[in-house]
């Protein structure tokens, strides 16, 4: 056990086709983003496809340095008209976080295991900390009802988005073209061999 959680929290040295696999996550996830949609105070995006993924094959550490790599390099790309707040650079560390948590070293993710996930992202990082910085971005009065208004349609909007994300996850990580990927480019034989 301690070997595993030793193994979990180094960043480990990537060879040239986790590279590139990396590199084309990373594209995904620049492409996804541009396909999300928004409402007012409201995004509803599939990002988190290519988190999963990165957070399954690459760990931890990799993935929060991506995350918030990805966070900044996204807004210098397609800046908003709100400009630059660090606490969403914050949240998708965090996501990215719990999303390795939860995936990482799996061979097969469990229902279970992508709803216990899923659900700390959606109700930790996309409805209380994103609110909390729309909040602190657009309101001039800090109090509780505000953030109550702030709070509420993101609720809502990810309460019913949660079972459709937990089934593109559970299906995405689980399916066979991604555990063949897993087995020839990140397994611990393979990894060790292509340096």
């Amino acid at each position: 056990m301690e070997h595993l959680t030793r193994s979990k929290w180094k960043l480990p040295l990537l060879n040239t086709r986790q590279l590139v696999v990396l590199a084309l996550l990373m594209a995904l996830s620049i492409v996804l983003g541009r396909l999300s949609f928004s409402l007012p105070l409201l995004q509803i995006g599939f990002t988190f496809i290519a988190t999963s993924l990165i957070a399954k094959w690459y760990g931890p550490l990799w993935s929060m340095l991506i995350a918030a790599v990805m966070d900044v390099l996204k807004f210098f790309l397609f800046p908003t008209g709100a400009g630059f707040f660090l606490g969403f650079t914050v949240s998708a560390i965090l996501a990215a976080l719990i999303y390795a948590n939860g995936y990482y070293q799996q061979d097969h993710v469990s229902w279970l295991r992508v709803i216990i996930t899923v659900s700390l992202v959606i109700f930790i990082v996309n409805v209380g900390l994103n609110s909390l910085w729309l909040n602190m971005m657009y309101s001039r009065i800090h109090s509780w009802q505000t953030f109550v208004s702030f709070i509420t349609p993101r609720l809502v909007k990810n309460v019913l988005f949660l079972p459709v994300q937990v089934a593109m996850t559970y299906y995405l990580l689980n399916n066979d073209l991604v555990k063949r990927v897993t087995q020839q480019f990140f397994s611990e034989k393979r990894g060790n061999n292509d340096q």
